[in-house]
């Protein structure tokens, strides 16, 4: 079958869709595994079935993978109950629950291995099986381990027992209450422990230690044979690519051209189909991506160009100077030309308009003088209106004054500065002229004094007003002061007082009202009123006669500053508003050239790019940059958004399929070679490579490694040859890396033959009689091995070369001429052998054994195929074994290849009416006596116990549980909480047979373990109660309605634990790469993405499934503590983790861990992160540093478990690991390289242990 049958992704054939209520847990898969085409099984998380079971009991709780609200899941109880058995009695309980009808019962309970055509199934896994369909608080659940068909035969391969061991663990550590289904065909075959005997075993049991580990063997004479080749059945493997293509309207090739054929291979398997594919219009998409000024420039000069015609001037340039330049050099000229002439004339007529204004605006100086005088009168008359209604300024002044409309007009033109500055020059409200402050001074006392000396003689009052105002105002002020404060001289003053008082004598003092001295003299500060209130009421008040001549002489100081004030303030202010007018009309010109000058550049760009893209249409490649994209230069980078768009021709598709052998099947064959194997062909490992019409595939040859030997041919005959890996021939053969191209003048008509393990190519001129040998050397490709052997002094004219095929392992080469005539020539003596084999008529085929044993040579017969084989070792002496296969296909190519060893031969065809690959195996013998290692007192070579057992597994499977993963770990996993309510442990068997043996066999199992094993179980084991009883009790306590007594745990907390268990395969290292898993599953398209990749980007794809969900949130307090193994190849580094955290790490002797498994074992403290690592020394020593380097800088404790002593290589490793660590530079990251190093070594005895310390 194939294996893309199953995948873990949605299939019409997966049966557990059309099971109402079952939901997958835990799936089966088959992956490639370091073997290259070895599958190995692999237990992975059913993502899709568990999300819908999660949503079933809390909606919305899966969001995605890394998003899991498992704390909402906690509210919820689930109350499970394992089961496992025979698949029969299974079906049996399904029905019951009324989760599938007979068609399904039926269609399960169908071994796989028992029909020939693909049918509806159930992969093997545990499912989780509601006893109520209906989600409900409290969830009555079956977890239900679904087995293989061999699963329960004690004699299943060793894949099938370790993926029985492995899903047991898992339910055991799920569920507290576990029930054996057991069919009464199991039931009777099951053999029990003999109780009279029990007593004596006891008494044995360390005689039996001892003697159970000793065997006796004698060298025995176990063949002595004669040449012969014997065919039989072999296997058959289906793939739904096996078929005949439908035939496509537009293709000019022969459809039965295109059907699949076999590969040639010596030790891997495959079939190639191939596809038509028409021509398209293909786009490679670019956004912002990095090119450098070659790659655009290689764009630029060979494809047809689409730029947008409205690209702005920088990207232009970028693209004209990039390489648009090189190709278009008189376009790219003119457009330089008229550009230059479009600037010239633009800044000519940007001259010529500067100097137009600012002639205009200097012409008009004498206009914006008298503007900004009237402007200055106004903002005077606005502060003084009493100005201009005394009629202070002249006639001619008064006819200047402008309306404010005029004046708004020409400040609309000035800056806003320039208008705050005329606003700050106009006045400040102060006069500032002394003999306006004086005046203002004098007027202020003497009408203050009027005003209160009323009751004084007129001629008095006078003289004292006299005195005021004529006499210096110091003076007066210092005698007013001196007088308020009634400090009157009674003798006669010296100096200006003395003239004061003089004047004053004629005064009566009593007459004096003193305090009126002393007011005056504060109505004489001038800041107490403003100077335009001063004005204001000089205008309102009627002022005595007496100060009718000070008035007029205060006002005329105030006109006159006013007139000062015109006269030095409007220059200024002109010129510096006719600066900001004409600066203002300058940048506006400015603006409109430059806007001109852009309109012009812009459709003389438009018309450049239309051009160009017209002159460009015949490029095979279209390169088409959008108008609103940006390009930028960083560095010697450019970024660029666009698309490249090319008309793919119509090619051919060839696609490989690969044949892999499941793990079992490689152990099985090594064991016994005569076994029939079950290879599966897998839709995941599929390769593909493109070939142009006319091409064609000379021959392709599988090799070993996932390599593939690939020669082609061009429409013109000439040859390519490529060897590459199957992931990167597309590649080679697109940019034609290390291929040896040979041109048909040289070569002619040629055949081709290829030996795997010497790396031998020939090419024989069939016509011509030569001979080219090329070696292939892994850096330097394919060589040639000395010069061209010319082969025409063997053989006669007329005759021709017609088949060719190397001796497998050798360096010779069968030649089958024209004549029929086989010769073989050696590449050593550059001789033929002296033998030939004359076969009567010339051959269909040919073909050498991958072992080297013999030739196989095929026949057409009227419509069969005949074949015969000729032992090497005694070429052209005998006259073959004729074979008898029936029904061969004529019109289709053989396969002779092997399988794990060369020496177990088998004969492949396709058959395409049935979708199937077929092969017979060859039992090839020589003439050879063969000796063996036979155990004493065992007949047929093989030991057979005396009490063989068939199914015993079914009780069994629990001891291989607790000798290959932990009863008690050293550190115990607490992902359940105390508040959980748990059961104590039972197991429950359910058969309609020998109840009352059950439980005491089981507690042999445990004796036994406990004393075998000595291994810490405190009282886990023998708390288990242990019982059994028939199928209608196990109904009536589950089936019905009644309410489980069974633990209960919060569903949160126990999908957690379940997620825990399982390991994720992260990482696998491969040809020196280190290559990061998709949620534990290997993906070619994400290895394809990332082959080249820097450190950063392999980071960013590693994915931790959904352990990512509960780093992130459920467990995001705990802090993480990073455990980790280290060591040689089996050497126990899975089993020390197992142990000492309570992980579920699934290597043992027969398969070694492959790459990083990851699991996690919550504590009540920390979250340990449990890391297995391949075993070093497995891989390249880049490989094996890579690895170690990854190892110890993330972990917190690393387990390095060893053999007795350190080796060589254990060494070197350390040594090159010490250099290696300054890639991540532990300085500039002290985070990393903190763990702690534990070394254990094994079989150590206390005599040895001080040396190994040593060590």
């Amino acid at each position: 079958m194939d294996v893309e049958d199953s995948s873990p992704h949605s299939d019409t054939r997966d049966l557990v869709q059309s099971i109402n209520g079952m939901y997958r847990v835990l799936d089966l898969i088959s992956e490639q595994g370091s073997g290259g085409l070895v599958l190995v099984d692999k237990v992975i998380i059913a993502q899709d079935s568990l999300r819908a079971f999660i949503n079933s009991i809390c909606p919305g709780t899966y969001v995605s993978m890394t998003k899991v609200n498992f704390s909402a899941l906690d509210r919820f109880i689930v109350k499970p109950v394992g089961v496992y058995g025979s698949k029969s009695e299974i079906v049996r309980l399904l029905s019951s629950l009324g989760v599938v009808d007979e068609e399904i019962a039926k269609q399960l309970a169908t071994k796989q291995s028992d029909s020939n055509v693909s049918m509806p199934s159930l992969r093997s896994g545990l499912y989780i099986v509601r006893a109520v369909c209906k989600a409900t608080p409290d969830q009555q659940l079956f977890l239900v381990y679904w087995p293989e068909d061999s699963t329960w035969d004690d004699s299943a391969p060793s894949s099938v027992r370790r993926n029985r061991v492995t899903f047991m663990r898992y339910l055991m550590k799920m569920c507290d209450q576990v029930t054996a289904l057991i069919s009464p065909e199991h039931a009777r075959s099951i053999v029990w422990n003999d109780p009279e005997g029990e007593d004596v075993v006891m008494d044995l049991d360390e005689d039996h230690d001892e003697s159970s580990r000793l065997f006796t063997f004698e060298v025995a004479k176990t063949n002595e044979q004669e040449e012969a080749v014997k065919p039989r059945q072999g296997f058959m493997a289906t793939s739904k690519h096996i078929t005949m293509p439908q035939p496509h309207p537009d293709t000019p090739v022969d459809v039965n051209l295109l059907k699949p054929e076999l590969l040639h291979g010596e030790t891997t398997q495959g079939f190639m189909t191939v596809a038509f594919q028409p021509g398209r219009l293909n786009a490679e998409y670019m956004k912002n991506q990095s090119l450098t000024s070659i790659q655009l420039g290689n764009y630029l000069k060979t494809d047809a160009l689409l730029i947008s015609e409205g690209l702005d001037a920088n990207a232009l340039n970028i693209l004209v100077y990039n390489g648009i330049q090189d190709r278009f050099r008189q376009q790219c000229e003119q457009f330089r030309q008229r550009s230059a002439a479009i600037l010239s004339n633009t800044r000519s007529s940007k001259e010529t308009d500067e100097k137009r204004i600012r002639e205009d605006l200097e012409r008009g100086e004498p206009y914006l003088t008298k503007v900004f005088h009237y402007a200055l009168v106004d903002a005077i008359i606005d502060k003084f209106p009493c100005v201009l209604t005394l009629h202070t300024f002249p006639t001619s002044d008064r006819a200047l004054v402008p309306s404010l409309t005029n004046l708004s007009h020409v400040l609309q033109n000035a800056s806003r500065t320039a208008q705050e500055e005329l606003r700050r020059k106009a006045h400040s409200g102060k006069i500032n002229v002394r003999s306006f402050k004086e005046g203002k001074e004098r007027i202020r006392i003497a009408r203050h004094v009027l005003r209160n000396s009323l009751d004084m003689p007129e001629e008095t009052r006078e003289s004292f007003i006299n005195v005021i105002l004529q006499e210096d105002m110091s003076h007066v002020k210092e005698i007013l002061k001196s007088i308020g404060k009634g400090n009157i001289p009674h003798e006669k003053p010296k100096g200006y007082m003395h003239t004061f008082w003089k004047k004053l004598s004629s005064v009566v003092i009593p007459d004096l009202d003193l305090g009126i001295f002393g007011k005056s003299l504060k109505e004489a500060d001038t800041d107490s009123i403003s100077d335009a209130q001063f004005l204001k009421e000089l205008d309102d008040v009627e002022m005595p006669h007496i100060l009718a001549k000070i008035v007029e002489e205060t006002r005329a100081a105030a006109l006159d500053q006013f007139r000062s004030n015109l006269t030095k303030q409007t220059r200024p202010l002109v010129h510096s508003v006719l600066r900001m007018q004409i600066d203002q009309c300058l940048l506006q010109v400015q603006r409109e050239a430059a806007s001109r000058e852009e309109e012009q550049l812009t459709e003389l760009r438009r018309a450049f790019i239309h051009e160009i893209n017209d002159f460009s249409k015949t490029g095979c490649h279209a390169l088409v940059v959008p108008h609103l994209f940006y390009f930028a230069f960083i560095s010697t980078q450019i970024f660029i958004s666009g698309r490249r768009e090319y008309f793919q021709d119509p090619v051919c598709e060839f696609s490989v399929h690969l044949m892999q052998l499941m793990e079992h099947d490689q152990h099985s064959l090594k064991m016994d070679p005569t076994i029939i194997p079950s290879p599966k062909f897998t839709g995941r490992y599929m390769y593909s490579f493109k070939l142009p019409l006319g091409d064609s595939v000379a021959r392709a040859q599988l090799l070993s490694g996932d390599k593939i030997l690939l020669a082609t041919t061009d429409r013109y005959g000439n040859l390519m040859v490529f060897l590459e890996s199957l992931s990167g021939i597309e590649y080679a053969l697109t940019h034609q890396g290390r291929g040896k191209k040979l041109n048909r003048d040289k070569i002619g008509d040629f055949i081709l033959a290829f030996d795997e393990s010497k790396r031998l190519l020939s090419i024989v001129a069939r016509e011509k009689l030569l001979l080219h040998i090329f070696v292939h050397d892994s850096t330097r490709g394919f060589q040639a091995s000395g010069s061209t052997i010319n082969l025409t002094q063997w053989y006669g004219e007329g005759v021709s070369i017609i088949h060719a095929c190397f001796v497998c392992g050798s360096e010779e080469l069968l030649l089958v001429d024209s004549l029929a005539q086989a010769r073989i020539y050696s590449l050593t003596t550059m001789q033929f052998r002296p033998a030939t084999l004359d076969l009567m008529r010339i051959p269909k085929a040919v073909y050498s054994t991958p072992d080297g044993s013999c030739l196989i040579v095929t026949h057409v017969c009227g419509s069969e195929l005949t074949l015969t084989a000729y032992h090497w070792s005694t070429f052209g002496s005998t006259d073959g074994v004729t074979l008898e296969i029936p029904d061969l296909p004529v019109d289709q190519p053989l396969l002779l290849t092997s399988l794990v060893k060369r020496s177990i031969v088998h004969l492949v065809t396709l058959d395409i009416d049935t979708n199937s690959c077929q092969s017979f195996a060859l039992d090839i013998t020589r003439k050879v006596t063969e000796f063996t290692f036979k155990e004493k007192g065992v007949r047929g070579g093989g030991s057979q116990s005396e009490n063989a057992t068939a199914h015993n597994c079914l009780i069994d499977c629990h001891a291989d549980v607790w000798t290959r993963f932990p009863v008690l770990s050293a550190v115990q996993r607490e992902t359940i909480t105390s508040s959980s309510n748990r059961c104590s442990r039972t197991l429950v068997f359910i058969t309609d047979r020998d109840h009352h043996m059950f439980s005491p066999h089981f507690h042999d199992l445990i004796y036994n373990f406990e004393r075998m094993s000595k291994k810490p179980t405190g009282t886990i084991l023998k708390s288990m109660v242990v019982s059994a009883t028939t199928y209608s009790s196990f109904s009536n306590g589950l089936l019905g309605a009644a309410e489980w007594s069974v633990s209960k745990f919060r569903a949160g907390e126990w999908l957690v634990d379940i997620l825990c268990l399982i390991p994720i395969h992260i990482a696998v290292t491969r040809e020196n790469r280190f290559i990061p898993l998709k949620d534990g599953v290997y993906s070619t398209e994400l290895e394809k993405s990332l082959l080249g990749a820097d450190v950063n980007r392999i980071v960013n794809h590693l994915s931790f499934g959904w352990y990512e969900s509960l780093f992130q949130s459920y467990m995001a307090k705990k802090p993480v503590k990073v455990v980790s193994s280290m060591g040689e190849q089996s050497v126990g580094k899975s089993f020390s983790l197992n142990h000492l955290v309570d992980t579920s790490f699934a290597g043992s002797a027969m398969r070694t861990t492959e790459g990083v498994w990851m699991s996690a074992t919550p504590t009540k403290d920390a979250l340990i992160v449990a890391l297995d690592f391949e075993g070093i020394i497995e891989r390249s020593a880049q490989e094996d540093t890579l690895l170690v380097l990854f190892n110890t800088a993330i972990s917190n404790l690393v387990l390095f478990r060893n053999n007795f002593a350190l080796s060589r290589d254990i060494t070197g490793l350390f040594q090159s690991f010490q250099s290696s660590s300054t890639v991540l530079d532990p300085a500039s990251n002290p985070s990393l390289f903190q763990s702690t190093l534990v070394i254990i070594i094994k079989d150590v005895v206390d005599t040895d242990k001080a040396e190994i310390t040593r060590e």
